[in-house]
């Protein structure tokens, strides 16, 4: 796969996300009043409120399958809140809940899995439909491949 097509599936990628961001910040009442964001901005002593309602955009970006980083950057550019106050949220959200986030970083493992399979197999599929000419020879087969059953990883099981 040439680096443009890795790059265009991930900016799709990256819009969809995008626009779940944009709804995310929207759906604040706090943050579409801006009140409080800039509150927690500006003053020192945060209130109970203020972590609630970072608690609670965080766990709008964890629906979303984001991670930290992307939590951070989209509370910080769309609610206004300060990246460290997000990151203190985020690691005692961490400490409350040790086995949902370690269950959670494993999923976002397998999303991450999935995209780049998706990805290589989009690219299958391109280099298939461009490379169907009369005369191509046929992969030889290799030691190992099991015609009849597909098996094409017989010796690696």
């Amino acid at each position: 796969m040439n680096t443009e097509e890795i790059q265009s599936s991930s900016q799709a990628s990256n819009e969809i996300s995008h626009n779940h961001q944009n709804s995310l910040v929207a759906e604040s009442p706090r943050a579409a009043t801006g009140s409080s964001s800039k509150g927690i901005n500006q003053n020192k002593n945060v209130c109970r409120e203020d972590i609630e309602l970072v608690q609670n955009l965080i766990e709008r970006c964890l629906q979303l399958y984001m991670n930290r980083g992307e939590v951070v950057r989209t509370l910080s550019t769309r609610a206004k809140i300060e990246p460290a106050f997000t990151t203190l949220v985020w690691k005692k959200l961490e400490e409350e809940n040790s086995e949902f986030f370690r269950a959670y970083y494993i999923s976002l493992k397998l999303k991450s899995q999935i995209n780049l399979f998706n990805q290589l197999l989009e690219h299958q599929s391109h280099l298939m439909k461009s490379s169907v000419l009369p005369n191509t020879p046929v992969a030889p087969i290799h030691i190992g491949m099991d015609t009849r059953t597909g098996n094409f990883f017989q010796c690696y099981l």
